[in-house]
């Protein structure tokens, strides 16, 4: 079955290798026609403007000019002014903060360790109940949101090089499902039309969580996004390998349940299965993808949203 696994990821990595390569050549040939096209509207200006400068700076009209007025040339001393530049009044527009920043702060929130009182209530005031997530009818090009835990570190490449402004990549370290339903209203803008939302969270939860917890906060996460107007698709947890069969086995009962809510809730989802219990796909501690696994992850989640978005 191993021999099986390897094959088979070998055979998927080789596909999305051949993909990518092509997606290259296409992205390639789509800049070059609209680098000529830009030279092309460019050129036209520019040559525009050099013959007027030389019509206007041409001795023979000057000399006709000057026939006709009957005057002569006459020196103009240069008078040279120093010019002060005005310093700008207002401050910067470009953003200066992180706009994700870890949840430490949180974590320490949680567990009431280490934080001031005072720090901890002003923190819980401004934080306050999720927003309603709300987006667009207007007709416009598709965004693309990836949010979730600590396994979607370094699968940004594959997944945003498609459409960089068109694609979003929250990657959380160490997240709950209650942690992306509280940072999602910050990612879906109300001016997005009818955005696609990847929800991978949950792996890193389960060995300090029970099943009954997570369930409710996905279903949480599940009424903030139901009547958004947006495209859901959730991604089942990773199954793990090695001596923890108790972490394997809840992980596999969300992963069941995770399936038949996302059918009754009209949300998509997408499994994974076993494919990524082969040897090679895994790092040496059984819990995290080697950098092949990762590799053939953020290919088959960039499959996966082309897939969604066509």
């Amino acid at each position: 079955m191993d021999y099986l696994l390897c094959l088979v990821a070998e055979l998927r990595e080789e596909v999305n290798r051949l993909r990518s390569i092509r997606e290259a050549e296409q992205e390639i040939d789509w800049w070059s026609r609209a680098l000529r096209t830009q030279e092309c509207t460019q050129e036209q200006p520019v040559k525009k403007a050099w013959d007027q400068r030389a019509l206007v700076t041409s001795p023979h009209q000057a000399e006709g000019s000057d026939a006709k007025e009957n005057s002569e040339w006459k020196r103009v001393r240069n008078r040279r002014r120093r010019r002060t530049l005005p310093l700008p009044t207002t401050s910067p527009q470009v953003p200066l903060h992180n706009r994700y920043e870890g949840l430490d702060v949180e974590d320490k929130m949680v567990d009431g360790a280490g934080v001031d009182p005072s720090t901890l209530e002003e923190a819980q005031r401004s934080e306050g109940p999720p927003s309603r997530i709300t987006t667009s009818s207007t007709r416009r090009k598709r965004r693309v949101i990836v949010v979730g835990d600590s396994q979607l570190r370094g699968t940004e490449g594959p997944i945003c090089q498609a459409d960089p402004p068109l694609r979003e990549f929250c990657c959380l370290p160490g997240a709950r499902v209650k942690d992306i339903a509280r940072k999602l209203p910050r990612l879906v803008q109300p001016s997005d039309y009818y955005p696609l939302l990847l929800f991978h969270v949950g792996a890193d939860e389960v060995a300090v969580s029970s099943p009954r917890v997570i369930k409710k906060e996905f279903k949480a996460l599940g009424r903030l996004v139901k009547e958004s107007g947006a495209q859901i698709i959730f991604l089942s947890l990773l199954p793990v390998v090695g001596r923890d069969v108790e972490r394997h086995r809840q992980t596999q009962s969300i992963n069941t349940w995770l399936h038949d809510w996302c059918h009754c809730q009209n949300f998509g989802f997408f499994d994974h299965g076993m494919t990524y219990t082969a040897p090679s796909l895994l790092a040496s501690n059984g819990n995290q993808l080697s950098q092949r696994g990762k590799r053939i992850f953020a290919q088959d989640l960039a499959g996966l949203i082309d897939r969604a978005l066509n």
